[in-house]
């Protein structure tokens, strides 16, 4: 082989070496983009896994906390001194059930019912006892609604303001009640809110004199950690 052809030869080889290069080189470029981009997609995708599964965790916890509380609520539904309307989520107490036991037309406890209002106010009070005992991350609200019963001839409208303002001065009346005797239910870990739906309101009673009532609302907060 003749000096001229060996040079030619190893030019040659030098171009076939550099383009090799290259083309190892452009294939890794490609291959660690096309890797890096699938580790991101596996990365997002346990992210996501992980965030669901988080998720499912949470709801599984306050499902087994509201189960709980259900069943620590139990006590209250079965003593017999309460009426639970399922449909409202409310409780109504059986000893005042039909009764008036405020003056007609006026917002003060008659005298006869003021003992019978007071036992539910001491059955509430050891019921936020037990419950702030055994669930100490749950806070309660309590509504104290104030109802009224319409005339027979439904004379008041449902938005009468007469109506919303002598029902809330019945929950009133009856909070005031409750604090004059000590029972103090925000001890316990609970707010207390008090409101009067006159004559509206769901879930009234179809028979109207029985709307002459107060009905208690006990609704759980949980808080839960993530």
């Amino acid at each position: 082989m003749s000096k001229k052809q060996q040079d030619f030869f190893w030019m040659s080889f030098s171009d076939l070496m550099t383009s090799l290069f290259f083309v190892v080189l452009v294939l890794y470029v490609l291959t660690y983009v096309m890797l890096n981009k699938e580790k991101m997609k596996l990365e997002k995708t346990l992210r996501t896994v992980e965030v669901q599964k988080n998720e499912i965790e949470v709801e599984n916890e306050q499902l087994n906390q509201i189960l709980k509380l259900e069943k620590q609520f139990e006590p209250l539904q079965s003593s017999g001194d309460f009426i639970y309307l399922p449909d409202c989520k409310k409780y109504i107490s059986k000893a005042l059930h039909k009764k008036e036991i405020f003056a007609p037309n006026e917002s003060y406890i008659l005298p006869e019912f003021k003992s019978k209002t007071l036992d539910v106010g001491y059955t509430l009070e050891n019921l936020l006892i037990d419950l702030n005992a055994m669930n100490t991350d749950f806070s309660y609200l309590i509504i104290i609604e104030g109802n009224l019963a319409n005339t027979w001839d439904k004379m008041h409208s449902k938005n009468s303001e007469y109506g919303y303002t002598k029902s809330y001065e019945r929950a009133l009346a009856v909070y005031n009640l409750w604090n004059e005797n000590s029972i103090d239910l925000r001890k316990y870990n609970s707010e207390i809110l008090i409101c009067g739906s006159g004559f509206n309101g769901l879930c009234r009673d179809e028979t109207e004199e029985n709307n002459k009532r107060f009905s208690i609302q006990i609704i759980p907060k949980i808080e839960y950690s993530k």
